[in-house]
């Protein structure tokens, strides 16, 4: 529902939820036994870390935005120009600063000979370590993320398609044009996703019986955590090491169950979310799409409503929490079961806004994408 006349709407469950997130991670930080806003404050790898201060500074603004989005929205057409510009700066500068904390988090942390065990995480077990890799292919994800939120403003409100008025004749071709032009551009960065890591989810666990398989036979270190699970850190043939639990960990039932929840997640996330909407908004012929819907008393393109920027704070979030919170769990600012409940809280919050998407996705759209992965 894209209808802004009315200022009184309540907040949505989403927003509840992404709120309440935020307001125990940063309880957590502040008042920890072991001082979590410290972690800003050290001195290896300053620059992720003055970076990460940054990007969680910048996804609070993006919720005061969320919260306060009724002050910015009136009959009045310059305020909704505004909120226009307001929107399209902070998605640029949200997809930069992704960037930018996850590719300093690969050259400050560089975990280059970190090799997980087949079926564990360093963003779900707290016995594995996040590896250079996985920051590498997040990086591909971010910047993604970057382009798609240009696109969107751009083919929504940014130009002047001319789909209003119809269009007709070599306008029409022009429009026509133009629009799959600018989604040629925004699919171009999967021609070079080759050239990232790549790091399988069902790998995670199909190949746990081959656990063992490039793994030397000195162990390094074992110790005993709280919860009487023992870690193994072994040196690989290649000089590598490999971190994890036993393979028999009472744990990893739940990390491989994660694991493919996890996937389906990723599966409707680029075949909805990111491919079948961005197909969608190129192939609409609407009339809220186009330069002119910010000057409609009734309607907001997709990008600018209120649903939408809590949905997309909420992906960007999740995005980045995954590998925080670990971080947070390794220094004991956290516990395991801690931060399972809040990234339960962000899945939740964000799956109940999704709507905002479906609403907007076309099935042929969604199908195209299915086909062309598996050309």
């Amino acid at each position: 529902n894209n209808d802004i006349t009315n200022n009184n709407h309540p907040p949505s469950l989403s927003l509840i939820g992404i709120t309440l997130f935020f307001l125990l991670l940063l309880t957590t930080l502040t008042f920890s036994n072991n001082n979590g806003l410290k972690l800003f404050t050290l001195r290896h790898g300053r620059t992720h870390r003055l970076t990460g201060l940054f990007h969680l500074c910048w996804l609070l603004f993006g919720l005061s935005l969320c919260s306060t989005h009724n002050d910015h929205l009136n009959s009045n057409h310059n305020s909704k120009s505004a909120w226009a510009t307001k929107c399209l700066l902070y998605d640029i500068i949200l997809g930069l600063s992704g960037i930018i904390t996850t590719l300093t988090a690969a050259t400050s942390f560089p975990h280059k000979l970190i090799l997980n065990r087949p079926g564990e995480s360093g963003t779900l077990s707290h016995t594995a370590i996040v590896t250079q890799g996985e920051m590498v292919e997040h990086s591909f994800y971010q910047g993604v993320n970057l382009v798609q939120a240009i696109y969107l403003h751009w083919i929504t409100w940014g130009v002047d398609n001319g789909v209003d008025r119809g269009g007709g004749g070599e306008t029409g071709l022009k429009n026509v044009a133009m629009r799959f032009g600018m989604l040629m551009l925004v699919t171009f960065p999967w021609t070079v996703r080759k050239r990232f890591p790549v790091n399988s989810f069902s790998a995670n666990w199909r190949n746990q019986h081959h656990v063992d398989h490039a793994v030397g036979n000195e162990t390094m270190k074992s110790r005993r955590h709280n919860d009487n699970e023992k870690v193994n850190i072994n040196t690989g043939n290649n000089g590598g090491i490999r971190v994890g639990t036993k393979k028999k960990s009472k744990y990893m039932w739940l990390i491989n169950g994660m694991y493919r929840f996890k996937k389906w997640q990723y599966v409707f996330y680029k075949h909805v979310i990111l491919h079948g909407l961005n197909i969608s908004v190129a192939i609409t012929t609407t009339s809220s799409y186009s330069s002119h819907a910010i000057h409609n008393n009734d309607t907001l393109p997709l990008p600018l409503t209120p649903q939408w920027r809590t949905f997309w704070l909420l992906l960007n979030t999740s995005y980045v929490m995954e590998f925080f919170l670990q971080s947070l769990v390794k220094r004991q600012i956290l516990t395991q079961r801690s931060m399972i409940v809040l990234n339960t809280i962000l899945m939740i919050s964000a799956s109940m806004e999704s709507n905002v998407v479906l609403g907007q996705v076309k099935l042929e759209a969604v199908l195209i994408s299915m086909g062309l992965n598996f050309w």
